[in-house]
């Protein structure tokens, strides 16, 4: 049978009662939490209204407009590319408004940056065909 101490021996390296020296991570690296607050959240919620009522705007006047290029049997390949470019026109319009919402406050981190470029979109993205028919 083996010796007990030489198996322990074999179990450990010369030098392992050392302490290891850890990286530690300096203060001034750790970035500082975001928090929050509510005026942040209620301006939120109310920019991502304007852009639902913005894209219910857009589906207002994209189904009140007849649909000009419509496909006839026998039509060529250019009445076929000028139906779909008006079907992706009317489709984009009306998901704008969201996309928009979303992009902007999922990507860009400063809070001051944000509302911007929120509020440049909700003017920008007005269903302008609805507005002038109710004016």
């Amino acid at each position: 049978m083996a010796d007990p101490e030489t198996d322990d021996d074999a179990l450990s390296w010369a030098g392992d009662e050392q302490e290891i020296a850890r990286p530690t991570r300096p203060e001034a690296a750790v970035a500082p939490s975001r928090v929050t607050g509510a005026p942040t959240l209620v301006a939120l919620g109310i920019l991502g209204g304007i852009a639902l009522l913005e894209a219910l705007g857009w589906m207002r006047s994209v189904l009140s407009a007849t649909l000009e290029a419509t496909l006839e049997p026998g039509s060529g390949a250019l009445a076929t590319v000028a139906f779909a470019v008006n079907l992706l026109g009317r489709v984009a319009a009306v998901a704008a408004p969201v996309l928009w919402f979303v992009l902007a406050a999922w990507r860009i981190r400063t809070p001051s940056r944000r509302f911007a470029w929120l509020a440049l979109g909700a003017v920008l993205l007005l269903p302008w065909p609805a507005l002038m028919g109710l004016l």
